[in-house]
């Protein structure tokens, strides 16, 4: 099995326990990655050399500029954009990308948005206030015939159909470029979320001719080992030409007269204030660095420990498992133990065994709330209901999948023998 934790950045690094000191085992990759060592090389060369961008003339300030915008055509090329037509624009993560596009949907023609039970709040919350239909699940995955269904009742009044590229509860892939297809047929774009996608599988955005083409792609730089605070936003650049920008300030005026405001093009007036020139730098790299080792050796290490996790969690009968197919998902594996609450269960094993999980609902409360079969909308919100959820990043081994299923092994017996 490849093993690429020597690329990661603080890896050997050990925390306390109440069992001494243990290498700290990081299970909570869809929440941040780690960065890579080359982001954090890149970046403290980078950082010798930082300076204000687009609008200085002295050296460090044009290198940091080719800096940045080279960093804008590289994540083009990873992602597959058309800089002819697409504009990538650099915001904060993910979330402020999809409120930034949420600023234009004026401008795009329709009156409803469609939105899926399988969305982080992220993509779910900026579309509450407009018009919107939430596509329910059908045999663990999204109900494709029920969004066909209102896509053709709707043909030419849906503005935008926004789904995630991956989900980060379960893991579940939607089949976007499917979903592309049917929203283009009748009449309406799509929004990815690949926040949860991005580090797991390549996203080849097909031609603007094609009609599997993903018309706005968001992802933030933390969830692809370049935590950084940076994020992007990719879309066509006539929209981000229209109107008013959604923030306003420094950088995103060419000119103010007689006649007004004249707005800098895009993505310069989507980028207001002084930008986060080494987060973008940051995610550049760790692009590089993903095509360096290649999507084939990363996808099939992935599915070697997804399949390992799941038979291992399997010989726990007390262990639930919310999506335990082990086929076409990414490394995220949510459960619950009986008769413990998710919470002590995620500090039960970084108290005893230095491994960080997450537990709640993941900022995913229709998704999670469904495969709990509850009504989120009555949860008690003083000790809500969740999961534990084991997310895998490119270096995780079956090494630590095994001490972790130790200490679930552990902790089922201590539940066993208070009852």
């Amino acid at each position: 099995m490849d093993n690429f934790a020597h690329l990661i950045y603080g890896y050997e690094k050990k925390v306390e326990t109440c069992r001494g000191k243990k290498r700290y085992i990081n299970f909570d990759n869809a929440a941040s990655t780690p960065p890579f060592k080359s982001v954090m090389q890149t970046i403290t060369e980078a950082a010798a050399w930082y300076s204000s961008v687009h609008r200085g003339a002295g050296f460090k300030s044009k290198y940091s500029t080719e800096r940045y915008e080279s960093a804008r055509r590289i994540i083009a090329q990873f992602i597959g954009a058309d800089l002819e037509r697409d504009v990538v624009i650099f915001t904060k993560n993910t979330t402020d990308s999809i409120n930034k596009l949420s600023h234009y949907l004026p401008w795009l023609p329709g009156e409803m948005i469609i939105f899926t039970k399988v969305e982080h709040h992220s993509n779910e919350l900026p579309w509450q206030n407009h018009n919107h239909y939430c596509v329910p699940l059908k045999n663990n995955g999204l109900d494709l015939e029920n969004l066909e269904e209102v896509l053709r009742k709707n043909a030419g009044k849906v503005k935008l159909v926004a789904v995630s590229g991956a989900s980060n509860v379960s893991g579940y892939l939607p089949p976007i470029y499917s979903i592309a297809e049917m929203a283009h047929a009748y009449g309406a774009k799509i929004l990815v979320d690949g926040a949860q996608l991005i580090p797991h599988r390549p996203i080849v955005n097909p031609p603007w001719d094609d009609p599997r083409h993903l018309d706005f792609i968001a992802f933030s730089g933390h969830k692809i080992y370049a935590p950084f605070g940076s994020g992007v936003l990719i879309g066509p650049r006539s929209l981000f030409e229209k109107g008013c920008p959604s923030q306003v300030g420094g950088g995103t005026v060419k000119g103010i007269g007689p006649q007004g405001i004249i707005w800098n093009p895009p993505p310069e007036n989507e980028e207001a204030g002084s930008p986060n020139v080494l987060g973008a730098i940051a995610i550049a790299e760790a692009c590089q660095t993903i095509t360096a080792i290649g999507w084939p050796a990363l996808i099939a290490h992935e599915k070697r420990l997804i399949r390992y996790a799941l038979k291992q969690l399997a010989q726990i009968p007390e262990l639930t498992v919310y999506n335990a197919q082990d086929q076409e998902r990414v490394g995220v594996i949510s459960f619950n133990i009986q008769d413990r609450y998710h919470r002590d269960v995620a500090e039960y094993l970084s108290a005893h065994y230095g491994i960080g999980v997450r537990s709640g609902c993941f900022c995913a409360r229709r998704y999670v709330a469904e495969l709990l079969s509850l009504d989120y909308r009555e949860i008690n919100l003083e000790k809500p209901p969740g999961m534990v959820r084991m997310s895998f990043g490119c270096y995780n081994s079956p090494e630590e999948i095994d001490i972790a299923v130790e200490g679930l092994h552990e902790l089922v017996d201590t539940i066993k023998k208070a009852a």
